[in-house]
């Protein structure tokens, strides 16, 4: 079968593109599949600049093509994105076509080479940039939407409801978005699979990065993904000051990431800019467990990766997708305010019973649920449904 992929960014990037590309590099080593990717030649999704060059490229087994951007986030947007973030009821649908042209990114080389291509289904995600919103309707007969949802205004627009109920179908990364989704257009009609992701092995990681951060000798927590508001790390760090105020402690918060909001290191805060993975793996392996405070998740593959790692994970319980995780997993803790943050921090930095317990349950969880092998038997099973 010849399956075609399009994501706005190809490589290290986004959690959604990151997630798409592992899937797509597992089914390009399988012989029955033909499988390409399409990418813009942007890495950067707040101004979608041209840093790679178009063409294509090798991954493994996998066929990546770039093509050029010809219009990023243009000044526009701020506009566009303040009123729809103030309500959607009033947004007509000339203004939503607006929004996500200067959203971007806007590739013509794109649409115009998965308009053309030959495949047989090509999966558009995630959904909120122009490249799934403009370019899937226009191969609408074999177009699968892979969302990546999670609970914010974007998701209300009457556009993205058209989009879906255009698909051939839906890929969810959990049962809480496929419940989120079918709440907030009716779609619960279309052919859909609730496929998650697949966990990698961790690898060994790099010992250095511990003792260049000043952590070989200290014990500390982390919390791993985008450093801004809307995934919650400010509310995390007046929670981590307010308890380090409060108890006796000693552990650290490292935040790895690149921060979009202005945060510095201090004596309570490390902030592990550009980790590369092996970096990433060495710190969760040596934490003595993850803090994901986002309230907007539609997988949280890190929680997977934390479990991976051989350590528990605390989240926020406003979080559907990743409270669902740890409840079913009995992986780790969840807090809805700072009086239940605090206790379930104390309890998994003084309890090591108690985290390796709940680190146990996460792994055996991860391995049953979402190895790869699943993962692909799933999706084939999907695959051949819609097909």
């Amino acid at each position: 079968m010849k399956i075609d992929f399009v994501t706005p960014r190809y490589g290290p990037v986004g959690g959604a593109e990151n997630a798409v590309s592992a899937l797509a590099s597992r089914l390009a080593e399988i012989p029955e599949w033909e499988v390409r990717l399409h990418a813009t030649c942007a890495t950067s999704s707040s101004s979608w600049v041209n840093d790679e060059s178009p063409g294509e490229s090798r991954f493994g087994s996998l066929t990546v093509n770039r093509y050029l951007v010809d219009s990023g986030r243009t000044a526009a947007w701020s506009l566009l994105d303040h009123r729809i973030q103030s309500g959607t009821s009033s947004v007509d649908p000339v203004t939503q076509d607006e929004f996500f042209f200067h959203q971007g990114p806007v590739s013509n080389d794109l649409s115009d080479a998965v308009e053309d291509s030959e495949a047989d289904l090509v999966f558009f995600a995630p959904y909120l940039f122009w490249p799934t919103m403009a370019v899937a309707p226009l191969v609408a007969d074999r177009a699968i939407i892979i969302p990546a949802a999670h609970d914010e205004p974007f998701l209300k627009l009457s556009r993205v409801g058209e989009l879906l109920q255009q698909s051939q179908g839906l890929v969810y990364g959990s049962r809480a978005e496929q419940r989120l989704l079918q709440r907030t257009h009716p779609v619960g009609h279309l052919p859909s699979t609730v496929l998650g992701w697949g966990i990698e092995s961790p690898s060994d990681g790099d010992p250095k990065v511990l003792r260049e951060l000043g952590l070989a000798d200290r014990p500390y927590v982390v919390c791993v993904g985008r450093i801004e508001h809307a995934k919650g790390t400010l509310g995390l760090l007046d929670f981590w000051r307010t308890l380090k105020s409060r108890s006796g402690i000693d552990h650290q918060l490292v935040l790895v990431g690149s921060p979009s909001i202005e945060i510095e290191s201090d004596q309570d805060v490390i902030i592990a800019r550009d980790a590369d993975d092996e970096a990433k793996w060495s710190l969760l392996r040596s934490a003595d467990f993850l803090i994901n405070p986002s309230a907007l998740e539609s997988f949280s593959l890190v929680l997977f990766e934390a479990w991976a790692a051989g350590i528990p994970v605390l989240v926020n319980a406003y979080c559907e997708t990743t409270r669902t995780h740890v409840n079913e997993a009995q992986g780790g803790l969840a807090y809805r305010n700072y009086p239940e943050f605090e206790l379930a921090v104390q309890r998994l930095t003084s309890d090591e019973a108690t985290r390796n317990h709940l680190a146990d349950n996460g792994r055996q969880f991860a391995e049953r649920e979402y190895g790869w092998d699943r993962i692909i038997r799933r999706f084939a099973e999907f695959c051949d449904h819609v097909a």
